[in-house]
């Protein structure tokens, strides 16, 4: 009778053994069921947010684009602007010196010329203010003449001489007003310090000179103006603006810039 006893006893503490561990399967269970459900609902906002990540910088895009365009079509406006108001005063200036003509004697002693270039300079000086101050393009007034300075970003991707569009409509503006006066034009390229590693050019020299090039073809070939007028310099790196320490600097060291001279061709 003993003997049955404790094997009944044995026989329970078996059970109660095999109950707390299906208890404890169980519960595990549903814990990684619980874990699993969580998980796909963290997957499925996740892939929620990437996708309105992914709408939002469609649209950004799509602004960017918008702005990119009425940029040029602003910029195209303005030369044909510019255009215009040259007609203009060539025709009335051949109006008025057709007038003069019938008025003023035939002996009458011409206007000294060594004052012209002073009044020339200022009128290209409020001509290009006029032109440049709504595309934040920096300008300064130098003994030999007018510095215009193009940041990179405006004319060329990094590492290329080719001028994007927008630069084309840039050089157009400031073409727009050089094809009404004779002064000669130097275009100067420069670079920051960093080496270039475009196959196409050797040098960050090269590059700077290729970019100046670039420029005055612009000039030449779209706008007429005569290639006499224009010389050429590539100073590669070796004359910043500012020392090549951060990104910001070496960014406003990657530049061309148009000296209008006071000197004429």
């Amino acid at each position: 009778m003993h003997d049955e006893r404790l094997y009944d006893e044995k026989e329970l503490e078996k059970s109660w053994l095999i109950s707390y561990s299906d208890l404890f399967t169980l519960l595990f269970v549903i814990i990684l069921i619980i874990a699993a459900a969580h998980a796909a609902k963290l997957k499925a906002e996740m892939q929620e947010v990437k996708q309105a990540e992914a709408k939002q910088e469609a649209q950004q895009q799509e602004v960017q684009e918008s702005l990119d365009l009425l940029t040029i079509k602003k910029l195209e406006l303005q030369r044909q602007v510019h255009e215009l108001e040259a007609r203009r005063a060539t025709l009335e200036g051949a109006v008025n010196g057709q007038a003069a003509s019938e008025l003023v004697p035939r002996a009458a002693v011409p206007v000294d010329s060594e004052e012209s270039p002073d009044r020339d300079m200022e009128t290209v000086r409020t001509e290009l203010s006029s032109a440049l101050q709504e595309l934040n393009i920096d300008y300064e007034e130098t003994e030999e003449g007018l510095r215009v300075r193009l940041p990179e970003a405006i004319l060329f991707a990094s590492g290329s001489a080719e001028l994007q569009e927008q630069g084309k409509q840039v050089v157009g503006t400031v073409a727009g007003v050089l094809e009404r006066f004779p002064h000669r034009v130097r275009i100067e390229g420069y670079t920051d310090d960093v080496p270039i590693t475009h196959s196409s050019f050797r040098s960050n020299w090269e590059l700077s000179s290729a970019r100046a090039i670039a420029v005055m073809r612009e000039m030449v070939d779209a706008y007429a103006l005569p290639a006499s007028r224009f010389t050429i310099a590539g100073w590669g790196e070796y004359k910043p603006l500012v020392d090549n320490s951060n990104p910001e600097n070496r960014k406003r060291n990657r530049r061309v810039e148009i000296v209008i001279m006071a000197e004429k061709s």
